[in-house]
């Protein structure tokens, strides 16, 4: 499909022509032809030489400045010179809008831009053989830079470029106009896209500096301000947690839609099923922190919120070779609302775990439901390994390549490394360590809903939802309150074919089990410090890159399977039928293109979002146009004037042949606006308006001190939901005030904790909040 864009601001530019360009240029100590302009220019604010330089195009400046990958000079160009936006890419030709946020085609603009800016595109200035050449000619190979202890950054943001599935929502699918534009500026989505968008483009620089990345994150996590060394997997929890929340959208049926519109107090309940979208599964065979020994608490983690879960602390031998009775079985039920969000995140990595716990006395089994996004899995130590290795068939031991032949001196050194740092191991068996059954009894007993009293029981889990994306992080930190280590042990793990199916339950509903290694981070160092590095498939090459920082360099693929890994990222498999359909697909869109006459009389519109996820998953799933249709039929009324993006248009044959094979829909042949949810729409856009307006008169008073003690503290937690929910149609209410986490309990009483992230309200402000949203606890700054 071909790019377009709805740049209004070309006309503004005041642009007169190459020949006024050329001739300002030249003012600048740059020669009059634009293929030397872009290859003998220099930053005029900094003076650094290089290739991604910025031409701002308005009347008169023609300044060159840099850009992300120097000191991002244009940028700052724009905010003191604010109808300076059209800036043209020295590199590539491409023009960048600050206003739109987005990329202007101009020879695809709606409305046409100017004849004489159209000059920098005619033949004579864009042709191939005068583009400046590059040393990255494949996309997506391209270094980043260091900002100050950033390896951890750099490594986690390598890796998700090459998630396929991810990148290309990015790419094509995550949306430019109306709504995002409503986003704040500091969007860590936003900053996110514009990344992957010049990593990803037909001719991209070889060093790109992530800084809109990092100053997102950093404006949002105050752990990662300052310029010391992070987890990489940490920061990816939360990275992809804060992605969720910028893009996530509510999963509802007709029904519960219709239900929750009329009643306002479920909103209320959103926050609750939020944090249901993340958990990180860690093993009841270790510890938090990678220990190779059981701890008495295992933890599910959810980027903002932790989950708990008892292990056993005794060896799990004996529990290995025990499998439950199923006789009796009663089903947990979690306390959420039915208001359920979605995202491609969680479309990517999310996946369900059946988590079991049988009573030893009277044989009932209890059973709940859990979603991961990754799997903490840990290292087994010597004597763990041998009770595995006795207790668990090989059959399934060995991937397709498995791995690498190692050579007699290899496998000596493996031998002399294994003795004194640990034993090697293999990443099934970390997955058996991970899924074996451990043992509750002693101080971990079991408390039986049938017996009403502690008993002995057994807790296992099986995998009943495999993600598209399993991301794996080997538990190598130990923290200990004197000290910390790193294990190091060398754990082999399948380049290809990493079959999951031993691990799955009875009623799995993924038919794909084979998995494909796409990206590792890998860890250089010890617990004390250390350095991160990458190693991504790159798909348009199909090789093997090592991403260390600024360097970006083919691999062996034995060089890949022989590293240290610390966080590995699989995709299912893409069978050759599902890439025979997808031509299929292509051949009847090209057909009804070419005989429009052969056609049917009706045109289908499928969700841009689920054709996205059709062109790179293995498993796409039934189709989902409540992407954009509402429980009416109608499209949403946020959505209604970018349909472009959010639906595309199939002929009828296409859109059989979809539904035949996936099912979903519902089938959608015609666009309107509907005028019950934009009732509703309405009403909601006048409470944000009331409650911003009556919330800045109230804080006028307040700063000019016309309002009098007490003065109230609420947690900027839930202040920046609210905040987010006036400035932006698409987000949700808020939920009650949440302003538990800045107290704590003092003689009986809550009480402001110190260094907590509050800000101070008038009473008149903190009566404001809790009147529409109520919750709490109420804490008293000063009375």
């Amino acid at each position: 499909m071909e790019k377009r864009s709805q740049c209004i601001h070309a006309e503004h530019s005041g642009f007169s022509g190459l020949g006024e360009l050329l001739s300002k240029a030249n003012l600048n100590g740059v020669s009059k032809s634009l293929t030397s302009l872009a290859e003998d220019a220099h930053c005029q604010a900094c003076k650094i030489p290089g290739r991604n330089l910025w031409l701002c195009l308005h009347s008169k400046c023609y300044r060159i400045l840099c850009g992300e990958a120097h000191k991002d000079h244009s940028s700052d160009h724009f905010q003191d010179c604010n109808n300076h936006c059209l800036h043209l890419n020295l590199n590539t030709f491409r023009i960048w809008c600050y206003k739109c946020e987005g990329e202007m085609f101009p020879l695809n603009n709606d409305p046409v831009i100017n004849q004489n800016l159209l000059t920098l595109f005619s033949k004579e200035n864009v042709q191939s053989d005068h583009l400046p050449r590059v040393k990255c000619e494949t996309q997506g190979i391209v270094g980043l830079q260091n900002l100050g202890n950033t390896c951890y950054l750099n490594a986690a943001l390598q890796a998700l470029s090459n998630v396929p599935p991810m990148t290309q929502y990015f790419l094509e699918c995550m949306p430019l106009t109306d709504q995002d534009k409503e986003i704040k500026r500091t969007s860590l989505a936003k900053a996110y896209r514009n990344l992957i968008q010049n990593m990803w483009s037909e001719h991209p620089p070889p060093t790109i500096a992530p800084t809109s990345v990092l100053y997102a994150v950093k404006l949002v996590f105050q752990m990662f301000r300052g310029f010391q060394q992070h987890d990489s997997q940490e920061f990816l929890r939360c990275f992809m947690d804060q992605l969720h929340e910028e893009l996530k959208e509510p999963i509802l049926d007709a029904r519960e839609r219709e239900a929750l519109s009329e009643n306002n107090q479920s909103d209320e309940d959103s926050e609750q099923s939020e944090s249901e979208s993340y958990l990180t599964c860690d093993s009841g065979v270790s510890d938090d922190e990678g220990s190779s020994q059981s701890g008495t608490n295992a933890t599910y983690r959810s980027g903002r919120r932790k989950r708990t879960r008892s292990s056993s602390d005794s060896e799990f031998s004996d529990a290995l070779d025990r499998s439950p009775s199923p006789r009796n079985t009663s089903v947990e039920v979690s306390n959420s609302s039915s208001l359920k969000f979605r995202s491609i995140v969680s479309d990517v990595f999310d996946g369900q775990i059946l988590s079991s716990v049988e009573c030893l006395t009277c044989n009932l089994i209890s059973n709940r439901m859990e979603t991961f996004q990754d799997l903490s899995l840990p290292i087994p130590s010597r004597d763990q390994l041998h009770v595995i290795h006795q207790s668990v068939p090989q059959t399934w031991s060995q991937s397709e390549d498995e791995s690498v032949k190692q050579g007699w001196i290899s496998w000596m050194w493996s031998y002399v490394w294994g003795w004194f740092w640990g034993p090697n191991g293999r990443l099934n068996d970390c997955l058996s360590a991970f899924f074996s059954a451990d043992e509750l009894k002693g101080d971990n007993m079991y408390s039986c809903e049938k017996c009403k009293k502690l008993r002995n029981g057994i807790k296992f889990s099986t995998i009943e939802v495999l993600p598209e994306v399993l991301t794996i992080h080997l538990k190598r930190f130990r923290h200990e309150p004197m000290f910390s280590s790193k294990i190091s042990s060398h754990i082999s793990f399948p380049i290809r074919g990493l079959d999951m199916k031993p691990w799955l339950s009875r009623d799995c509903s993924s038919k794909i089990t084979i998995y494909d290694l796409i990206a590792v981070i890998v860890h250089h160092g010890t617990a004390g410090g250390g350095h991160y590095t990458c190693y991504a498939l790159n798909e348009p090459s199909s090789q093997w890159i090592e991403f260390d920082d600024s360097s970006a360099r083919p691999v062996s693929i034995e060089t890949v399977a022989n590293c240290q890994a610390y966080v590995l990222f699989y995709q299912k498999r893409r069978s050759n039928e599902m890439a025979d359909f997808r031509r299929h697909i292509a051949n009847l869109t090209q057909q009804e293109l070419d005989a429009q006459s052969n056609g049917g009389l009706l045109q289908f519109y499928i969700s841009s979002r689920w054709f996205c996820k059709f062109k790179t998953f293995a498993e796409p799933g039934s189709i989902h146009n409540q992407d954009f249709l509402c429980p009416h039929g109608g499209v949403q009324p946020l959505k209604i004037e970018r349909l472009e993006e959010v639906c595309i248009p199939v002929s009828a044959v296409v859109w059989e042949a979809l539904h035949t094979r996936f099912g979903g829909g519902p089938a959608c042949n015609r666009l309107f606006r509907c005028p019950i949810c934009q009732q509703k729409q309405e009403v909601m856009d006048k409470r944000r308006r009331e409650e911003l307006d009556t919330f800045l008169e109230l804080q006028r008073d307040f700063q000019n001190e016309k309002s009098s003690v007490p003065i109230y503290a609420i947690a900027m937690n839930w202040f920046r939901k609210w905040e987010n929910f006036v400035k932006n149609r698409d987000t949700p209410l808020p939920g009650p005030i949440e302003n538990l986490p800045i107290t704590i309990l003092r003689n009986g009483n809550r009480v402001l904790r110190p260094s907590s992230d509050f800000a101070q309200l008038s009473a008149a402000l903190w009566h404001l909040f809790h009147s529409h949203y109520g919750g709490g606890p109420e804490v008293i700054i000063r009375s």
